[in-house]
């Protein structure tokens, strides 16, 4: 009885920190300069994603219960606190991305351990250095473009959908501030809090389009070079989190309080990939 108690215990706490990550991807894909991929990527949480993507019927038979809470949780993040975003974003958007930052900073040691995890191949170092290299350029490039006015109509959520899908497939690039430069984020923002459907349905369409016809690829490359793989995906990330980290500040007492929300987002990272360890320690120990 005492085993099947601790057993209903563990899964309940698993569920529930996979509805929390869920939730964080979400929010993370709403925010510009934070990528939900990334997010996929520090949950460990990016190869099961797409996988399953990849093969959704044979695969989801066997993964549902890992990809439901997070798909639940996704939805929570994204369009449920679609307007609370909007709304903290106007007065606190420094400091949600700094929390972010801290996150990633904080999960940058697993993902290095992940990525030789199965040894490491001799191209591994270099595709590491060529994608930090390739994704610094380009957000370079996007920093100091124009900003453009565009009327956002059909045509245009549905590409708002394929840059969000996007930033799914490629950890790191971020459909959020692609969005801004097109002048489409808060258009798109509004109309997911207002859960406007002629704003939502062509979104959908153009992320799933997107996801579904890239996952297989990058799903091969993994199987095949998982190395080489996990050293692309790990270049990115640390090419996409140095440009978000804020450099600017207005005062001194700013400059205290985003430090402190990086620290936060770094204790919180270490604090969700020790519960995670020990509910899959729990999980073993229900089993055996």
């Amino acid at each position: 009885m005492r085993d099947s108690s601790t057993k209903d215990t563990t899964e309940r706490s698993r569920i529930l920190m996979l509805i929390v990550q869920g939730a964080i991807i979400g929010i993370g894909g709403i925010l510009p300069g934070v990528s939900g991929g990334i997010l996929c990527v520090i949950f460990g949480l990016y190869q099961l994603v797409i996988a399953v993507l990849s093969n959704p019927i044979a695969n989801l038979k066997t993964h549902w219960r890992l990809i439901i809470p997070v798909g639940i949780g996704v939805g929570l993040g994204f369009l449920g606190c679609a307007g609370l975003v909007s709304n903290f974003m106007e007065t606190y958007g420094q400091q949600a991305v700094c929390v972010f930052v801290g996150l990633i900073v904080g999960m940058l040691p697993d993902l290095w351990k992940d990525a030789r995890k199965n040894g490491i191949t001799r191209g591994s170092i270099p595709a590491m250095i060529i994608s930090f290299a390739v994704f610094t350029g380009l957000l370079l490039f996007l920093q100091t473009g124009m900003n453009l006015t565009i009327t956002p109509n059909t045509g245009w959520y549905l590409f708002c959908g394929v840059a969000w899908g996007l930033s799914i497939i490629v950890p790191g690039l971020s459909s959020s501030s692609m969005l801004i430069y097109f002048g489409l984020y808060q258009p798109m923002l509004d109309g997911m809090a207002r859960l406007d459907f002629s704003v939502l349905i062509p979104l959908g369409i153009g992320a799933c389009a997107i996801v579904f016809t890239l996952s297989r690829a990058v799903n091969s490359l993994f199987a095949k070079h998982y190395s080489f793989a996990s050293h692309i995906i790990l270049g990115i990330v640390v090419a996409t989190t140095v440009p978000i980290i804020p450099r600017r500040f207005s005062s001194i007492g700013e400059f205290g309080i985003d430090l402190l929300c990086i620290l936060a987002g770094i204790v919180a990272a270490i604090a969700m990939d020790r519960i995670c360890k020990k509910i899959a320690a729990g999980k073993e120990v229900a089993q055996s």
